[in-house]
């Protein structure tokens, strides 16, 4: 009533009063809306209200920053959580890459195939140079990654100057001409 809103949401900041504040902040400061969510994330985060944090980072169209949040708590069901319920199939595959690495060979590749990313799993192992497992993968689950399983196996042969075994598995790749 005093045509103060600026002091009115400040009241409410301090008093941790986060509902209101943004219905100030949305009515009488709009261009600074996302910005006050992402402060307020990052504020009810240091606070240790992880679930909070998370839906100001949403509201902020930074839903990144609750990925990286529970990535930072190795909190990997709710990181990939907010992925797939925000982000599209492929920041979903890299973020859970990102846990799965986290995690360990074994337990991240269980993580992966456990949230149905075989397809980052295959290439989680394909990257690991963990060859066997990323051919077992294909072979049960995606044939069509069958190639470039082959084409990254080929890579590393090459680069270990196995070249007759490289060049068997560029032709399963059908990349003869490398």
């Amino acid at each position: 009533t005093a045509n103060e809103p600026d002091l009115a949401i400040n009241m409410y900041k301090n008093a941790k009063m986060y509902d209101q504040m943004i219905k100030l902040v949305a009515k009488f400061r709009k261009d600074l809306l996302k910005d006050t969510h992402i402060h307020l994330a990052q504020e009810c985060e240091t606070d240790g209200n992880l679930k909070q944090a998370e839906h100001h980072y949403v509201e902020g169209g930074h839903w990144n920053g609750a990925v990286d949040m529970y990535t930072v708590h190795e909190m990997w069901d709710e990181a990939i959580r907010v992925a797939k319920a925000h982000g599209n199939q492929k920041d979903i595959e890299g973020i859970a890459v990102k846990v799965a690495n986290n995690m360990g060979q074994d337990a991240g590749r269980a993580f992966l195939i456990k949230n149905g990313l075989v397809d980052a799993a295959i290439e989680f192992e394909a990257n690991k140079n963990n060859f066997d497992e990323a051919f077992k993968l294909a072979n049960l689950h995606a044939m069509y990654k069958l190639a470039d399983v082959h084409l990254k196996f080929a890579l590393f042969l090459e680069d270990e100057k196995r070249y007759k075994e490289a060049e068997e598995e560029f032709i399963k790749a059908n990349k003869p001409t490398e």
